[in-house]
């Protein structure tokens, strides 16, 4: 796994429970690896400000183990 994978969460645990991620989320590597964790910016839930769409995204540090790459950057 590398920097701007897309990445799909394979498991639940409480740690990412808590953020608001779940099992089957999706998002983007923005940190590589380090120490068996990978920071994700998950996708979030659009929502419309002064006329523009925008995307509220979910940052977490996520086991690496729990993820799977659904495409390479």
């Amino acid at each position: 796994m590398k920097e701007l994978d897309r990445v799909k969460l394979i498991k639940d645990r409480a740690e990412y429970a808590q953020e608001g991620t779940y099992k089957g989320d999706v998002g983007t590597i923005m940190m590589g690896e380090r120490n068996g964790y990978a920071l994700v910016f998950f996708d979030g839930e659009y929502y419309e400000d002064h006329g523009y769409t925008l995307r509220a995204d979910i940052e977490v540090a996520v086991r690496a183990e729990d993820l799977e790459v659904i495409h390479e950057s």
